[in-house]
């Protein structure tokens, strides 16, 4: 790197990311880098299918019936979800 940075930071998690637009909003060059394919660090939210088989299954590769890795993105964050509430009752 032959530039001069006012930040390096590494990692996209959360408290990264709002670090990072605080300083450049204050006009200083930063270099913000993430070794993973994905950003979010601890945060991170959204999983492509092929990252998952990677991850998870032994047998490496998806199977060709669930098409194009691409199209699909996995929550990886758990969720609470209301059961019994206005927005999920029905009439």
């Amino acid at each position: 790197i032959n530039e001069d940075y006012y930040v390096i930071l590494l990692g996209t998690s959360l408290m990264k990311c709002i670090l990072s637009g605080i300083v450049s909003v204050n006009g200083k060059k930063v270099l913000h880098m993430d070794r993973n394919s994905n950003y979010g660090g601890e945060s991170e939210f959204n999983a492509l299918l092929e990252d998952l088989y990677k991850r998870f299954n032994s047998q490496g590769s998806q199977p060709a019936s669930m098409g194009r890795g691409r199209d699909w993105n996995v929550d990886l964050i758990t969720k609470f979800l209301m059961a019994n509430g206005h927005l999920t009752l029905k009439k």
